[in-house]
């Protein structure tokens, strides 16, 4: 896969979750009567801009993040004041419709200048706008040295709207995000399907699997290592029970044939704990396979094709012996590995995963390979049910994430991803064909939308908190203060956002 193919899905891919989440603000606003200044794609210079009506539209060049501007959720000082020069354009009516700030640019020496002596470009209670004796059009703009900036009177802005469409502009964003994501999800369902699990028939199986050539599609089994097996729970179960089995004998029907044909596989060992499997061969050998350059085994020091001697001093005759201790260190401990490489004994520490991050990724510290499937079926009503499920689900992965950033030692920040860490996961997502790819932008579509309802200032849950704490107490609470939070979290944010990049570049150079 091309990088160059790769930065093009993985900026479409941020941009559509941003969009989704920001077209949801925008549309609740819109119906609110919400004047909207911007609608931003990205943060930074801007690449390409349009003006709508009454709002600006823009694409941004660095592809991270995006806004909606709406009038009145910042606290801003009059624009015009008192004493202040201004030059005015009118319209055939004599009616203010451009308000200059630039007044000394030659381009502008054309219109009126005048002294401000009174100003209302508020309008409360639905007052008329003025300047001096001026009347002011509602939809008049402000131009500053670079652009043009729409005027908002009161009943256009955001503190103006009730309770209950400021809630639904701020929660449609994050809401837009699981819309998204419960959508992606009945299309995955849909297509993949769902595994029948009342039999033990295979489906296809793919080159590379240990199970290729020697399994066929639609096999059923009967038995595993002698014992019957009747459904799919009953197959797993048995290859399952003995992790270190390194010949797996099947018992199955072929072709519609009466007969049993009897085949024998040899499964690879994954020590997720450790970021290592057992060599495709390795029967009673103890060769390691190669090794995922990302892998904490990698950065321990292994290398593909180390024969395992012993571990914390026990020698190590056969897999049973390894996938024993290493299955025993839930705390993840460290562990001193003596192998042979090329003739040479090295001796490599390494500090598992524990018990804990393994639960959280869904995986034992050494589980087995074989590289069968069911057969998968179509159902339309479970293809809309599961998909809140698995909403719900990527949902509560993010909590357990958080959790475990607080919980456990062994993870922290300098594990989470940025945006060079989310391009890497768009990029193995892509490899893994388009149902991973759209699996990962659900999932993706969902931890915005988790993200951004964390009751932290500078989010989308600050400002729901603020919004519930005037709902309680009556009391619109004092709207510098409020800014000043948003704008000192939105700070150690951009700080928390730059540590985390760096990072992802660390390891993507590593």
């Amino acid at each position: 896969m091309s990088v160059i193919f790769s930065i093009i899905v993985f900026v479409l891919v941020l941009g559509l979750v941003i969009v989704i989440h920001e077209l949801g603000h925008f549309i609740m606003a819109k119906r609110a009567n919400i004047l909207c200044h911007e609608f931003s794609l990205g943060m930074g210079p801007v690449l390409w801009s349009k003006r709508g009506k009454e709002t600006l539209y823009a694409i941004r060049a660095i592809p991270v993040g995006g806004y909606v501007m709406m009038a009145g959720e910042e606290v801003e000082d009059e624009i015009v004041k008192v004493g202040k020069e201004v030059r005015l354009v009118f319209d055939n009516f004599n009616n203010v419709v451009k308000i200059i700030l630039d007044h000394d640019n030659e381009k502008y020496e054309k219109y009126e200048k005048v002294t401000v002596n009174s100003v209302d470009l508020k309008g409360k209670d639905n007052e008329p706008l003025h300047i001096n004796e001026y009347i002011v059009m509602r939809n008049a703009f402000y131009v500053f040295a670079k652009n043009e900036l729409q005027i908002a009177p009161y009943d256009r802005s955001f503190e103006s709207k009730t309770k209950i469409q400021r809630f639904l502009a701020i929660f449609a964003g994050p809401f837009m995000n699981f819309v998204l994501a419960v959508l992606v999800f009945i299309f995955i369902n849909i297509f993949i399907g769902f595994p029948v699990m009342d039999n033990a028939i295979l489906a296809s199986i793919e080159e590379g699997y240990p199970s290729y050539g020697l399994l066929e599609e639609g096999d059923e089994i009967l038995s595993v290592d002698g014992v019957n097996v009747t459904s799919w729970d009953d197959l797993s179960s048995e290859i399952d029970s003995n992790v270190s089995n390194r010949e797996i004998e099947f018992e199955l029907l072929r072709d519609g044939n009466d007969e049993p044909v009897i085949v024998t596989i040899t499964p690879v060992i994954i020590f997720y704990s450790l970021g290592l499997r057992s060599s495709d061969d390795a029967i009673n050998e103890l060769v390691i396979d190669d090794l995922n350059k990302d892998s904490t085994a990698y950065k321990a020091g292994f290398v593909g094709g180390d024969t395992i001697l012993t571990i914390d001093g026990f020698d190590m005759i056969t897999w049973f012996d390894v996938t024993e201790l290493v299955s025993d260190n839930t705390l993840g401990e460290p562990m001193v590995f003596t192998v042979q490489r090329e003739g040479i004994i090295e001796t490599i520490t390494i500090e598992p995963h524990d018990k804990e991050v393994l639960d959280y990724s869904g995986v034992s510290a050494v589980e087995n390979f074989v590289g069968i499937s069911p057969i998968y079926e179509f159902d339309l009503f479970r293809s809309f049910t599961y998909s809140f499920t698995n909403t719900k689900d990527a949902a509560l992965m993010i909590f357990d994430t958080i959790g475990l950033l607080f919980s456990n030692d062994n993870v922290g920040v300098s594990d989470l991803a940025g945006p060079v860490g989310i391009y890497t996961i768009t990029s193995d997502a892509l490899s893994g064909g388009f149902f991973s790819l759209l699996g990962w932008v659900a999932l993706l579509s969902v931890n915005l939308g988790v993200i951004n309802l964390l009751p932290i200032p500078a989010l989308d849950g600050g400002r729901l908190v603020f919004l519930g704490y005037e709902a309680i107490t009556t009391r619109k609470p004092n709207r510098k203060v409020e800014n000043t939070l948003h704008y000192a979290m939105y700070l150690m944010l951009m700080g928390l956002f730059v540590y985390i990049t760096f990072n992802d570049i660390l390891r993507l150079f590593n």
